[in-house]
């Protein structure tokens, strides 16, 4: 029988972003290589994500944390759509992930973009 995994991808700031229960029902983050391996992800789909969760991580002023963010606008839209289409590539690529639900920095509600 083939195992098949719901996963939410979002991101907060130093946060994991992939969510989802495999072996585990108490652990649910899961880190970017413990995904490659458990939902068999390519290394050019990791390290397209590893570039934009990066980016994003990289938005946090620890020191001054409510301006943490995006300089701009269009520079966060920009982040959110590469998001959505790696949340495309995840669903597409992987033999074992039934659904993703792509919530960009976890504040949408539920199913805001699902494949």
């Amino acid at each position: 029988m083939s195992r098949s995994v719901v996963v939410s991808f979002l991101v907060g700031w130093q946060e994991d972003p992939f969510y989802y229960d495999w072996d585990d029902p108490e652990e649910y983050n899961h880190s970017i290589e413990e995904a490659a391996k458990d939902l068999q992800l390519s290394a050019d789909l990791v390290a397209q994500i590893t570039i934009w969760d990066d980016e994003y991580q990289a938005t946090y002023k620890p020191d001054d944390y409510r301006n943490s963010g995006f300089p701009s606008v269009e520079l966060e839209e920009a982040w959110r759509e590469r998001g959505k289409v790696l949340a495309e590539r995840i669903k597409r690529e992987s033999p074992v992930v039934k659904s993703v639900d792509y919530r960009a920095e976890g504040l949408h509600p539920k199913g805001w973009c699902v494949f």
